[in-house]
């Protein structure tokens, strides 16, 4: 993978571009928010690991501001702060996994192959993409995580992308928000944010059609269903 480093720490940073690189990734670092955002406008990158604790933004700040931009590819949140609440932020503003400082080389690389896994367009074997299924009047296209309705696209972020996968993968079940935590945020407890509930009105703003009900279905008081998938 080619990856973007942003990291304040510059001993830290060169120890983690060091281990990346042994591991035959290739790397750029970069200290700040705002650094990080004109080398993701320069160069195509496959995943960013981000520090939460930037000196010109943090780097919640800086996702909300990658996903404002366009940039759908995977977010990797370095942090110190170890608790529920911000983690959970990070994933609300559009993280998609994170890792608690001080953190072993183990858990970086197995945590930066479960994101390229599910970013990837084949399987195992190199065989083609899922093939194409429909979504009302939208078309899925894998390859690229997008939404396709003759010349119109909408592009989903990745985690939004792992949600209708799931809630496809159980058509018409109502599935609880512990449930779609575990699958998508890989949550094994609920804490108590609507995190769930965020990402469900973000999709139905992008898929739904004006005046039609949702595709998303609020199951009051036990989850959400999708529907109407032919």
């Amino acid at each position: 993978m080619h990856i973007l480093l942003v990291e304040d720490d510059s001993e830290l940073a060169r120890q983690t571009e060091l281990w990346l690189r042994e591991a035959h990734h290739s790397c750029v670092w970069r200290e700040r928010g705002a650094e990080a955002l004109i080398a993701l406008a320069t160069e195509p990158f496959d995943v960013v690991i981000l520090d939460v604790g930037l000196p010109d933004m943090d780097g919640f700040t800086v996702v909300e501001q990658m996903r404002v931009r366009g940039f759908t590819l995977p977010v990797l949140f370095l942090t110190a702060r170890d608790n529920v609440t911000d983690r959970v932020r990070g994933l609300k503003a559009g993280g998609d996994d994170y890792v608690t400082k001080p953190y072993a080389v183990e858990e970086l690389m197995a945590r930066l192959e479960a994101l390229q896994r599910r970013a990837q367009s084949v399987n195992a074997t190199g065989g083609p993409a899922a093939p194409a299924r429909m979504l009302g009047r939208w078309t899925l296209d894998p390859l690229h995580r997008r939404l396709r309705s003759g010349n119109e696209t909408i592009d989903l972020q990745p985690r939004e992308w792992t949600l209708l996968e799931v809630l496809l993968a159980h058509e018409g079940r109502t599935l609880t928000k512990k449930f779609l935590l575990e699958k998508v945020w890989d949550i094994q407890f609920d804490p108590g944010t609507n995190v769930v509930d965020a990402m469900i009105c973000r999709l139905r703003r992008k898929i739904d059609e004006p005046g039609q009900p949702s595709l998303l279905q609020t199951v009051r008081g036990k989850g959400y269903a999708l529907q109407a998938v032919s």
